[in-house]
């Protein structure tokens, strides 16, 4: 048998919505008036108090709902009825669900991205992405207000000159 010869250096990250540092950070019940998943964003209506998923924040009517996380603590629902205890990220409507405002986490970025960089959010999908400082959001994409990437699991960002095509990150939000 060969000796090994390779070392796995990322030991569990961690899944969306997961709080991994130690520091001050704000989390708010809120209850959900659609279905969305956890480590996506979330709008609140002013009049209700119900978060949607994506949504654009106006003055005076929706504002900023947070980011859906802790998910041990989120009951699981699975993929079906033949399947319940199938592993999902899914948030069911009306629904209580933990929503940070400040702190970070882990979530899942659908664009390339590097440490430093803008988050942003799809007003209808509330899938999260990035963009460059001095940059505008996507189309169809709004930024999180405060909220920077501010790692990857090997916390190097570039590697080989190359953003990464998406996947999970530590955002931080200072709300």
């Amino acid at each position: 048998m060969p000796f090994q010869s390779t070392v796995n250096v990322l030991l569990n990250f961690g899944v969306p919505g997961d709080i991994i540092l130690d520091e001050p950070s704000r989390i708010e019940p809120v209850t959900l008036a659609t279905a969305g998943a956890l480590g996506q964003f979330f709008t609140k209506a002013n009049g209700t108090g119900l978060a949607s998923l994506g949504g654009t924040i106006t003055n005076g009517s929706v504002v900023f709902g947070g980011i859906a996380v802790l998910p041990k603590i989120e009951p699981l629902f699975g993929s079906g009825a033949t399947d319940p205890l199938s592993p999902s990220l899914a948030l069911e409507p009306n629904a209580q669900v933990a929503m940070l405002t400040m702190g970070s986490c882990i979530v899942n970025l659908t664009t390339a991205f590097n440490i430093g960089d803008i988050v942003q959010y799809n007003t209808t999908s509330g899938v999260l992405g990035a963009y460059a400082p001095g940059g505008s959001p996507t189309s169809g994409f709004a930024a999180v207000p405060n909220a920077v990437v501010y790692g990857v699991p090997s916390q190097g960002g570039v590697t080989g000159g190359v953003a990464p095509p998406g996947g999970l990150a530590v955002i931080r939000l200072t709300n």
